[in-house]
């Protein structure tokens, strides 16, 4: 709304010259006062909606799902990294705010209300609809094989994962990370020793324990400079021979065996993943609370799918 000078010189019309001097002084105080009050009302600062640093429930809760980080509802530094990340990675304000166009590109990347096994559904049947096969939202043999075929086809590796290259091929440069795979089936332990198996995963945790927080480190190569929750849970695997690439949060909900393990435990929901070995617990939340990923609290299962390594 524009406030014009006829609007308020219409306000004086009217008084005698005494008064008019008497009184222009406040009234044109007063009228200044509610034009702005009323130019406020008509255009809200859209920002003071957004949800940012010190802001908790929730709402902060489904952003941080959305951004593949510990949903603990709180909106405290990791998530401002993460989403300012995230910000940068799609082309928006970089200013660590949840702002409508930040969640509806979250939303638009994968994401959904009802949480990580939406989000990797959600994106796998986007792919598929592109690939013009069946979209059912999981990422079987079929799905892989066409997934292969498309990239013969449009000059590019051949390994049936969907990263950034094969989004971009496909047209859906905003589904880009993290990439998309085939799960692997867990591998049995053979040929080698349980403690040599123990040994080699302590050895791996320890070589990443104070290494930074990245969201979607990790998941591009097992080599990175840091890693986030589940790049590090399968960086552990990886080092014992467990696994041959790297899960989601959402993967580990489905991998290995059901229940926890005797010597190994994987804790997975959709926006977090830890695991304990030999009862200490390897936890992304550890470099917040003490600088390393080896946790010295204990910390609860509940909401949280649980699975352990086949023999362990």
């Amino acid at each position: 709304m524009e406030v014009s000078t006829n609007m308020l010189s219409n306000a004086h019309r009217g008084l005698s010259n005494s008064a008019r001097r008497n009184t222009r002084p406040a009234t044109l105080l007063a009228a200044l006062a509610a034009a702005l009050c009323l130019v406020m009302a008509v255009a809200p600062d859209a920002q003071a909606k957004a949800l940012r640093r010190g802001d908790r429930g929730p709402s902060v809760v489904t952003v941080q799902r959305l951004l593949h980080i510990h949903a603990d509802g709180l909106f405290g530094a990791g998530t401002v990294k993460a989403l300012r990340k995230f910000q940068k990675a799609h082309h928006l304000t970089v200013d660590g705010l949840a702002g409508s166009s930040t969640i509806k590109a979250l939303r638009g990347a994968g994401g959904s209300r009802s949480g990580g096994s939406a989000f990797a559904g959600a994106r796998v049947a986007r792919m598929q609809r592109a690939l013009g096969i069946a979209a059912d939202g999981k990422f079987g043999p079929g799905t892989q094989k066409a997934v292969k075929a498309f990239q013969r086809q449009h000059g590019l590796t051949a390994d049936g994962i969907v990263g950034q290259a094969t989004w971009q091929a496909l047209g859906l440069n905003h589904f880009a990370k993290p990439a998309l795979r085939r799960k692997p089936k867990s591998a049995p332990i053979t040929g080698t020793s349980t403690p040599g198996v123990i040994a080699r995963m302590v050895a791996a945790g320890n070589r990443i324990a104070r290494k930074p927080y990245i969201w979607g480190g990790g998941h591009g190569s097992f080599n990175a400079e840091g890693y986030d929750c589940s790049g590090s849970v399968s960086y552990v695997l990886h080092g014992g021979g467990l696994l041959k690439t790297p899960l989601d949060s959402t993967g580990f909900e489905s991998w290995g065996a059901a229940g926890r393990g005797r010597l190994v435990t994987i804790y997975a929901n959709g926006g977090h993943v830890f695991m304990t070995i030999r009862g200490r617990r390897f936890d992304t939340s550890g470099v917040r609370e003490g600088g390393s990923r080896w946790a010295t609290s204990a910390r609860s299962a509940s909401g949280y799918v649980i699975r352990h390594p086949k023999g362990l």
